[in-house]
């Protein structure tokens, strides 16, 4: 009786955590790369949105260019994007004993949105 009371009190939290099909949260997710040196200002912006990769520009449609990495968080942040995940990769090569590589960083952000405009943009992400 006592494990099945432990076992129940260990159960009764996962049951708040449970979603139902009207209550799935959709997203929108963006990946953000960078052109530059983080430790030097003006560094380019690019962004994926599932169907192209493109320059980041406003929407007056000019290049857009950044001081610093937070400057580039907090525009997105005010738009409505949240950070999901950040990440990089590396390539190098080497010949002799010597070689060279390099890193570039990117970000995984996503915005809350309807189930339609996730099925819309997942339909319209795939190439024919």
């Amino acid at each position: 009786m006592k494990r099945f009371i432990i076992a129940l009190l260990l159960f009764i939290p996962l049951l708040g955590y449970s979603q139902t099909e009207g209550e799935k949260k959709y997203y929108i997710y963006n990946i953000v790369s960078f052109e530059g040196e983080f430790t030097k200002e003006n560094f380019k912006v690019y962004y994926d949105d599932g169907k192209e990769v493109k320059r980041l520009r406003n929407k007056d449609g000019d290049k857009m260019r950044f001081s610093t990495p937070a400057g580039v968080l907090m525009y997105f942040i005010s738009q409505g994007w949240e950070m999901y995940l950040s990440g990089s990769t590396s390539e190098g090569s080497s010949f002799k004993g010597t070689g060279s590589s390099s890193t570039s960083s990117y970000w995984i952000i996503r915005k809350p949105c309807t189930k339609e405009e996730f099925e819309k943009a997942a339909k319209d992400a795939v190439t024919k």
